[in-house]
């Protein structure tokens, strides 16, 4: 056992000995796991509690001896021909190099060698066949404490005779000094296999937890000599109860008191608020609430009342809030910061994060960070096991983000637990007794909407509630989501159907039933917005010169971003540079964020003098993320929902006539109106219905059938009414029986086919939680290759200029080459990758590696970048930059 090595000296800081021997980091990693349970760190002795051990410290001790086993695979002469050294008294005896990770290794060491040894000499009353069958389910925990179950392959070449014997050695070890842990024989029961399925992906999340804190060498020093190991034992518990005082002790819960003292700024709740406050949450068990209510309605604070009624009342513990961009993502989090410290007592200090991948970007987030521990170390491939503390602990690795007390950031971070990413266990883990709150959730295509399902699944079999929050959702999105609650449930009764007054709306599920609750409307959040239709791109430019000579404010939402470059182009010239704006996603991350804060200032709920003969000519990033007001608005024609949000931007606060905000009254300004760009009206159109005259808006909304339904029941209703309409609007569009023309039906049955061919893939992709972790046999395809979203390939783009031979970044200050990125299509990119400048070869890789990017290309701009295929005024354009 003193000839293998475990851990070897890295970094200036490094403490110890230069290498540490594997059996006292297999206990460094078990006491961490004893300790954890010991305080209930992420819920760890609740996990065992779960499975019916309700004793701390039987518990710890089994997770402890459970983690002994963690990295077994480090026995192979595979991975121990790594290092060398004078003192280990093994001459150097070299295998092939099979390229086996030692989670691997250990896998096959299990099955070939230990496994019967082991079940043998344990305390059990099951036979050693039934114990090894439990101990797999157990030993998978362990060994998949890298972010993946083991993979199961041959690895006999890997290990030489004296590395099968010395790992038996440390086997006998093992049972020698943990003699009290026993295999019960209820583990064999299908009611206990039932709860360990779930209960096995939070404590392969928590094996994470130990390895990265047991790994920690600033409380770990290396020893390479020997000791007693008894001796060793206790210095290591004792270390751990160090380690774990570097992780952020969660907030305690404050009792709900009111709707006022969460938000002081609300004088009067709005319906939906008070409904709220008002319905019964009584029922055992996880709950799911659907939210539908129109833009102003409240829901977000609505939402929140639910969740902080549900932690007081011991149902979880702290909220994760997941949006659709991380746009909305950084609104939101700004919104919190305001709030999310009352959902706690004033004498805990617990932690909000921002999870999203630009989440450095935001001066609010980093400014907020605390904390002063040692900084960790990195075991190779894997995250920082320690780093600063609360909230800057959570921070240093966004695999750890989630495990934070109240949780801000796009869902894709919250979907990846029910995909296999690498770490998703801690994703879990961190989602484990929280209110899952997703907001926007009309936003996501029949991908996602699956992927949102599973998750809403799983979390629900975990014992968690989760609301959800839309102003635009079909009657077939609702019934999903809650067939997804009653499949982990199982105890509810089928749906009923509604019908189009049934919104706004409050849907509770529980275990026993399912509530409708009617909302009513605050005549503020009311609005009739009139549909005005064009079927020439020269109409719609018309229209702005016209709103821009009576001193107005108008914007123009185009599909396409070759759309919107083309007509800001055709408007350049006619009106005064100063006064255009051209706003869409292939534009650095510097010069978004200044287009994106000018857009702010001309249209934004404090806008006033300035907003007079203002032009935006933008895409689908205004749709959602930004609070701005238009005076006139045009777009495209899109699905119905989306134009419902697009209108959502019109006349959007209480104004004057000459644009000032007003506190009180009617608004000044003339009736609101939509006017629609679409393809001249047919009761029968052909298959070219839509691409004759609006192609790349074809190519960007591929179900022209919904297009179709979505001019002909605004056509028909003339208007758009909030609330009344809402319910008929949707389900004329996306309702179960839909009206599709003969000429569209090919595209209509394509439509339909990739709808549910996506969700086939999303199926497919998912985990499957009801197995328990890595009993499947699975290995394979545990990556970060994995995707939230469908959609079109894009491409990783970074700005730079040539400075004295040196590539520097496009933009200036902090975070220069993250402010010089942007994403564009793939397509787009293979179509004019030729039109760039851009770094190649040998400066390319370097660029890369120096970065630590395993793809995406460097366009080079020159002086000015004009010339280049980009400027700050239009973005990427290839050929056409002026």
């Amino acid at each position: 056992m003193y000839h293998y090595w475990g851990k070897t000296a890295q970094g200036d800081a490094h403490r110890g000995d230069e290498y540490h021997l594997l059996k006292w980091h297999s206990l460094d990693v078990a006491a961490c796991g004893y300790a954890m349970v010991q305080h209930n760190i992420f819920h760890a002795a609740d996990c065992f509690a779960a499975l019916g051990e309700t004793d701390r410290e039987r518990a710890g001790h089994f997770f402890a001896w459970l983690l002994l086993w963690h990295d077994i695979g480090k026995f192979s002469r595979l991975f121990q021909q790594q290092f060398s050294h004078p003192d280990l008294g093994t001459p150097a005896r070299n295998v092939r190099l099979s390229g086996h990770h030692h989670t691997a290794t250990g896998k096959w060491l299990w099955k070939n060698h230990l496994r019967l040894r082991v079940a043998g000499q344990v305390a059990s009353n099951l036979t050693t066949k039934k114990t090894a069958r439990v101990l797999d389910g157990w030993l998978a925990i362990s060994l998949g404490h890298h972010g993946t179950p083991a993979a199961s392959l041959e690895c006999t070449n890997d290990f030489l005779p004296e590395d099968i014997t010395a790992a038996c050695a440390w086997a006998d070890d093992i049972q020698r000094y943990f003699p009290s842990v026993t295999i019960n024989a209820a583990w064999c029961e299908p009611d206990w296999q039932d709860r360990f399925q779930l209960v096995s992906w939070l404590l392969a999340g928590l094996a994470v937890m130990a390895d990265w804190l047991g790994s920690n060498n600033h409380f770990f020093p290396h020893v390479a000599s020997p000791l007693a190991f008894p001796d060793y034992w206790q210095r290591a518990r004792e270390q751990a109860q160090q380690a774990i005082t570097g992780i952020p002790q969660g907030g305690k819960v404050a009792p709900f008191i009111t709707l006022q003292h969460l938000f002081p700024f609300i004088n009067q709740p709005t319906p939906l608020q008070q409904q709220a406050l008002d319905t019964d949450i009584s029922t055992p068990g996880p709950q799911l609430f659907i939210l539908e209510d129109v833009t102003g309605a409240g829901k977000t604070e609505a939402a929140l009342v639910l969740a902080h009624r549900l932690m007081a009342e011991g149902r979880g513990d702290g909220i994760y809030i997941g949006l659709p961009t991380m746009a909305t993502a950084n609104a939101m989090y700004h919104r919190m910061h305001q709030t999310w410290t009352r959902l706690y007592q004033d004498t805990s200090r617990p932690s909000l994060m921002l999870a999203h991948s630009a989440r450095s970007l935001s001066d609010t987030f980093t400014d907020s960070l605390w904390g002063d521990t040692p900084p960790g170390v990195n075991e190779s491939g894997d995250e920082i096991a320690l780093a600063q503390g609360c909230a800057a602990w959570f921070a240093d690795s966004r695999k750890k983000a989630l495990l934070a007390d109240v949780g801000v950031g796009t869902l894709d971070q919250a979907l990846m637990a029910v995909l296999p990413f690498r770490h998703q266990n801690l994703r879990l883990l961190g989602l484990n007794h929280k209110i899952l709150i997703a907001d926007e959730i009309h936003a996501y295509d029949a991908y996602t909407g699956r992927l949102l399902e599973a998750l809403i699944e799983a979390h629900t079999a975990g014992g968690n509630s989760t609301i959800l929050l839309s102003a635009t959702l079909s009657q077939r999105q609702r019934q999903r989501f809650t067939a997804a609650f009653i499949r982990a449930s199982a105890s509810t009764p089928p749906a009923p159907g509604s019908v189009h007054h049934d919104y706004p709306w409050l849907t509770q599920v529980t275990t026993q039933r399912i509530t409708g609750y009617p909302v009513a409307t605050r005549p503020a959040v009311a609005r009739r917005v009139g549909i005005d239709w064009v079927e020439l791109e020269e109409d719609c430019l018309a229209r702005i010169k016209q709103a821009v000579a009576q001193g107005q404010c108008v914007a123009w939402i185009r599909n396409a971003v070759d759309d919107a470059i083309r007509s800001y182009q055709q408007l350049r010239g006619s009106l005064p540079d100063e006064n255009l704006l051209l706003f869409h996603s292939r534009f650095a991350f510097q010069d978004r964020l200044k287009i994106e804060n000018q857009t702010l200032e001309w249209f934004g709920k404090t806008s006033h003098h300035q907003r007079s003969g203002k032009v935006l000519i933008a895409t689908q990033v205004i749709e959602q993320s930004l609070d701005i007001d238009l005076d006139v608005l045009i777009s495209d024609l899109a699905p119905v929902d989306l134009l419902i949000q697009r209108a959502g931007r019109l006349q959007r606060h209480v104004r004057a006539a000459d644009g000032q905000v007003l506190t009180h009254g009617v608004d000044g300004r003339s009736a609101p109106t939509l006017i629609v760009l679409a393809p001249h009206w047919e009761d029968e159109p052909d298959a070219d219905w839509l691409t004759a005259t609006m192609r790349n808006t074809s190519m960007v909304y591929a179900d022209r059938v919904a297009l179709w339904l979505t001019q002909r029941v605004l056509r028909q209703q003339g208007e758009i009414r909030m609330p009344q309409s809402a319910r008929l609007l949707i389900d004329a569009v996306y309702g179960f029986e839909r009206d599709v023309p003969a000429g569209l039906a090919a595209a209509g049955d394509r439509a339909e086919g990739e709808c549910y061919s996506a969700r086939a893939l999303a199926g497919n992709s998912e985990i499957a939680l009801t197995a328990a972790y890595g009993a499947d046999g699975r290995c394979e395809g545990w990556d970060d290759a994995h995707s939230t979203r469908l959609g079109e390939e894009s491409e990783d783009i970074w700005l730079a200029r040539m400075c004295n031979g040196k590539v520097m970044p496009y933009a200036d200050g902090e975070h220069a080459w993250e402010m010089s990125y942007l994403r564009v299509r793939k397509g787009w990119w293979q179509k004019h990758a030729h039109e760039f400048q851009m770094l190649t070869g040998d400066v390319l890789e370097s660029w890369r590696k120096a970065r630590r990017v395993g793809a995406g290309q460097v366009i080079l701009l020159a002086d000015g970048s004009v010339g280049s295929g980009y400027s700050n005024t239009m973005g990427l354009t290839g050929k056409r930059d002026g």
